[in-house]
């Protein structure tokens, strides 16, 4: 079985990890949620990278993942070229906003970025359309972690931040906003992308077809809500 690591600051990995978990087959999954320096998205760049290569130590250490999926779109823009480089050993599979397919459905002034300020400010392929709209609304990856079982309450807030926006597209620009998908879509027509089916295909070119998976879990910091989150994981929408 290929070692898979899938990290993120919190519950956001869970999205991308269930629909790895459910589309592979031959992989030995641990999630490991970075609760201890959540969230990222406000970071400086250099602490990112510093945090980065801390968990892959930690992972090095007892794991020893064959890949490591970084499930978030902030650590990945400023931290997956530097990540590659330290450890040439490990296959790095990275998070990037679904910027390309919602240009294609709509133009890009059609098109709306959810993300956090770091995405926003250092992604590659944000620079690389710079007619689409950005919006980073505050707290919203801590307020899906504290509500991952009551998502409908944060609907008042989400319609108080995309009022009078009306895109045709929304990128789904943080793995924590897949977790939203039902709520945006009760408040907008947009069309929703998101980058967990890409990771899927990249991560699908190292695995097997035989076996079955396994997952665990494990957090940088106390630990109380992986019981919500394995949950989360297993349940079926």
């Amino acid at each position: 079985m290929k070692k898979v690591a899938v990290i993120d600051s919190g519950s956001g990995g869970l999205n991308t990890l269930k629909e790895l978990f459910y589309s592979t087959t031959g992989c030995q999954f641990l999630f490991l949620a970075d609760e201890k320096n959540a969230p990222y998205g406000e970071k400086e760049p250099c602490e990112l990278r510093k945090i980065a290569a801390s968990l892959i130590d930690l992972l090095n250490s007892f794991f020893k993942p064959d890949i490591v999926v970084v499930a978030c779109n902030t650590l990945t823009s400023v931290a997956i070229d530097f990540l590659r480089a330290k450890y040439p050993e490990i296959v790095f599979i990275g998070c990037e906003p679904a910027i390309m397919p919602a240009c294609r459905f709509c133009d890009e002034e059609d098109v709306l970025l959810l993300a956090t300020p770091v995405t926003i400010r250092e992604s590659s392929l944000v620079k690389e359309h710079p007619n689409i709209r950005a919006l980073a609304i505050e707290n919203l990856p801590i307020l899906i972690d504290r509500n991952l079982f009551d998502l409908d309450s944060l609907i008042p807030y989400l319609e108080e931040n995309l009022e009078g926006l009306e895109p045709q597209a929304i990128v789904l620009g943080c793995t924590h906003f897949e977790t939203i998908k039902k709520q945006l879509s009760s408040i907008t027509s947009a069309k929703l992308f998101g980058s967990s089916e890409g990771i899927c295909r990249q991560l699908k070119k190292y695995c097997s077809d035989e076996g079955g998976n396994d997952c665990s879990f494990m957090s940088t910091g106390s630990g109380d809500h992986l019981p919500a989150f394995f949950h989360f994981l297993m349940k079926n929408d």
